[in-house]
């Protein structure tokens, strides 16, 4: 009796062992691939860490397992998940980033073809003779009449002329008909570009350039509404919008017409600088009424030396002419009287 109690009992422990080996065999077996992780003794009581750093910790630095493609070479946990996971959240943020740019830039490209200096502005165009010499100007001007600059020279304004249908850089008489220059200009001589610039207001605006038939660059200058762009400005005010002294700088050199006003606005004398030096005519004028007072020489260019300035000619307040000395050899030519009229 004792011996089959005993043969029942090894029966029954080998049965119970069968089973349980071919419950293991069911579950799904760990990748060779995935590294193992350690123990934390130390943390047994505490629970399984509740982040993914304290997991990372936790596992072996350095695991015998590689990666697919990683030629055998053994990786860590923490440099799989710190390194070859791309960081998405920043590849987002840049992909917004550059989409925000081109759509700003795309807007400002389109603003740039209805507004100057966000001035509202239309296209316009003028054609003169016919054939491969007729001049074509493309040009843009205000949708209706606006101040011009009270300090600019009537010889650089620029403006259309609705009645007539052509540009004039006259004064302006009739407001209502004048429609100041504003935007981008460009001048052809048959299919030759020969000027370029832009206007702001009627006046000249940043970079002008002239080229001869073969595009080659002949003159260029940069404006600043109406004036070089490094001039020397001074004022009667430090608000800054009475002008009384416009001294010209190009490429850092005193170079082209100075202009010097009353506290008023109007035009108090005139005269030109070349490389740093008083040259020809120079005008004063009275204050009302743009009567000029005096006429004084300079020397006819910046090489002349042991030059004395005199006086050419000289008025009253009524316009009379007090004395002539025109007819000095020494006198250059006079040129044509652009004050402005206030």
């Amino acid at each position: 009796m004792q011996r089959v109690i005993l043969i029942c009992f090894f029966i029954s422990i080998l049965t119970f062992e069968r089973l349980i080996a071919q419950t293991n065999s069911k579950e799904t077996a760990q990748p060779a691939w995935l590294p193992t992780a350690k123990k934390d003794t130390s943390n047994a009581q505490s629970g399984r860490s509740k982040d993914l750093k304290s997991f990372v910790s936790g596992l072996d630095p350095v695991v015998g397992a590689s990666l697919p493609g990683g030629k055998g070479k053994s990786t860590t946990l923490s440099t799989l998940f710190g390194e070859t996971i791309p960081d998405l959240g920043l590849r987002v943020k840049e992909y917004k980033s550059l989409k925000g740019e081109r759509k700003r830039k795309k807007e400002k490209a389109k603003l740039a073809k209805v507004q100057y200096q966000g001035i509202p502005m239309q296209s316009m165009e003028k054609k003169f003779g016919s054939g491969d010499r007729a001049t074509i100007e493309y040009f843009h001007v205000l949708k209706e009449y606006k101040p011009i600059n009270d300090y600019a020279r009537p010889t650089e304004l620029r403006w259309y002329d609705k009645k007539t249908r052509k540009l004039s850089s006259s004064l302006i008489k009739d407001k209502a008909m004048a429609l100041p220059l504003h935007g981008s200009y460009k001048k052809y001589v048959g299919e030759n570009l020969i000027e370029e610039g832009f206007y702001y207001m009627g006046v000249k605006d940043g970079r002008w350039a002239k080229y001869d038939t073969k595009y080659n660059l002949l003159d260029k200058a940069t404006w600043y509404r109406g004036f070089p762009a490094e001039s020397r400005i001074t004022y009667y005010d430090s608000a800054h919008t009475k002008v009384k002294e416009v001294i010209p700088v190009a490429y850092g050199q005193i170079q082209g017409e100075a202009l010097k006003f009353y506290d008023e606005g109007q035009l108090m004398a005139s005269g030109k600088y070349a490389d740093g030096k008083k040259v020809g005519r120079w005008v004063e004028y009275y204050q009302f009424r743009r009567l000029r007072k005096k006429e004084i020489q300079y020397p006819k260019d910046s090489w002349e030396e042991d030059f004395e300035p005199f006086v050419l000619r000289e008025w009253d307040d009524k316009g009379k002419l007090l004395y002539d000395y025109t007819k000095d050899p020494r006198a250059s030519v006079e040129e044509e009287d652009a004050a402005i009229e206030k």
